[in-house]
């Protein structure tokens, strides 16, 4: 609260209408026509005390006599709708500020630059200062967040010190998968399965000698039939020996067909039966009137009927006709006399053998006949068989008599992999099949 200049009444500035501005301060009317009044009149503004402090700027001092102030500057406000919130009233220009004169020409200030200057409105209520505290609070909040959202969001990475990751050792190259193999010819596969059965000759068990060397013999190899001779002159069992004696006959030695001719004079009908069955695998005649024989016995018919289907014997086929036929007869021992039938030639049952190419007990017998037959039906199941190391054998027998002119090249890989095999008698199995398949078509006339 202050005075009125004019009549000292009590005049709240922050209220007051009609104010103007003397050495720096603020002096309040309580009216217009005082405020008029002190312009005719004027009086000094009252000097603060300096004491203990270097007067400011603008402020007139004890050794200063008092001076007119001039034309004041008048801040008009409008009708307020709140008593702290309004903001400062403008500030309308009357002349140069009294605070510039101090008696020196060089402060003087013209009108229009008095009209200038007083455009920026004073701080002449405390609630703008609050206000400006305020704005100044939240100023320095906003660049505080904006300086935190730019040291951690927008700056870039690589000027931080980043985590320590310890160094790897390169990944070696993935290496390109090796070339396909060569493919190897029929001539190139016949040597290596020939090479293998000449290694398994020089075994230590006997065993695996005879089978490489019967093997071998189908090739009319002159190490595996000698061989086969001394095996023949020192075995002492008469069915040992015809094994060997089927192996010569099979190679085309005349001393293995004179073995198993001497085989059907034995006083043991087994010996006999044997050497009949084993000279007819060869298509040697010799073996028809032991085989015709045993037709008789019941327990012998169907095994001789067998054997004889090989000949193509009249009394075999019809015995396998009469089996057939027989209303007493097994389904086993039916499908056993149309396999016979085949083997004897018989294309009228070609249609039985096909459904036995689904019976896993028969199929690789049925395929046997129908490559006999010449029919290609047998060659999806003689094409699996070659996978099957006890029946592989037989297999690549019928599909050679099945097709004399069989390109070997896709099942060659498969064998071939398979003669690496650590045990000697796949490895001779295997080796005789890779020769059915790629060698003389003569070699696989014979089982």
């Amino acid at each position: 609260m202050s005075n009125c200049p004019t009549c000292n009444k009590p005049v709240d500035p922050l209220r007051a209408r009609f104010v103007k501005v003397r050495d720096g301060k603020i002096v309040a009317f309580c009216s217009a026509e005082h405020m008029q009044a002190a312009e005719t009149r004027p009086t000094a503004v009252p000097i603060a005390s300096t004491r203990g402090r270097t007067p400011a700027s603008g402020v007139v001092t004890a050794n200063n006599p008092p001076v007119d102030s001039g034309p004041v500057i008048e801040i008009i406000r409008d009708a307020p709708t709140s008593k702290r919130s309004q903001p400062a009233p403008p500030v309308i220009a009357d002349g140069s500020l009294d605070s510039w004169a101090h008696g020196d020409d060089d402060h003087a200030v013209d009108d229009g630059t008095a009209h200038k200057r007083a455009a920026t409105p004073l701080p002449v209520a405390r609630s703008s200062g609050k206000t400006g505290l305020v704005i100044a609070l939240i100023a320095v909040l906003g660049a505080t967040g904006a300086y935190l959202a730019y040291k951690f969001l927008l700056v870039d990475r690589s000027d931080t010190p980043s985590e320590t990751v310890p160094a790897q050792n390169p990944s070696p190259p993935i290496p390109s998968p090796p070339p396909p193999p060569k493919p190897v010819t029929a001539g190139e596969a016949v040597k290596q399965a020939r090479d293998v059965l000449v290694k398994n000759l020089g075994s230590e068990s006997p065993r695996v000698q005879r089978v490489a060397a019967a093997a071998l013999a189908r090739t009319g190899d002159t190490q595996a039939i000698a061989y086969l001779i001394a095996a023949l002159a020192k075995e002492t069992s008469d069915v040992s020996k015809l094994d060997l004696a089927y192996a010569l006959a099979r190679a085309g030695d005349k001393k293995g067909l004179d073995t198993l001719n001497t085989g059907l004079s034995s006083a043991r009908r087994d010996v006999r039966a044997q050497a009949g069955r084993q000279l007819a695998l060869v298509k040697d005649r010799r073996a028809a009137p032991v085989l015709t024989s045993y037709l008789e016995v019941s327990q012998l018919r169907l095994g001789a009927a067998e054997q004889l289907a090989y000949l193509a014997d009249p009394a075999g086929i019809k015995a396998l006709e009469q089996i057939r036929a027989d209303a007493k007869a097994t389904p086993d021992e039916k499908a056993r006399a149309t396999i016979a039938l085949g083997i004897a030639g018989r294309s009228d049952v070609i249609p039985d053998l096909q459904v036995l190419l689904k019976d896993a007990r028969f199929n690789a017998f049925a395929a046997s006949a129908l490559a006999q037959l010449q029919d290609a039906s047998a060659k999806p199941v003689l094409v699996e068989q070659l996978a099957v190391p006890s029946l592989r054998v037989e297999a690549a027998r019928a599909l050679r008599r099945l097709e004399p002119n069989l390109d070997p090249a896709p099942h060659l890989p498969a064998l071939l992999a398979a003669l690496a095999s650590h045990k000697d008698t796949e490895q001779v199995q295997v080796a005789e099949a890779i020769l059915l398949l790629t060698g003389d078509p003569g070699w696989s006339e014979r089982p």
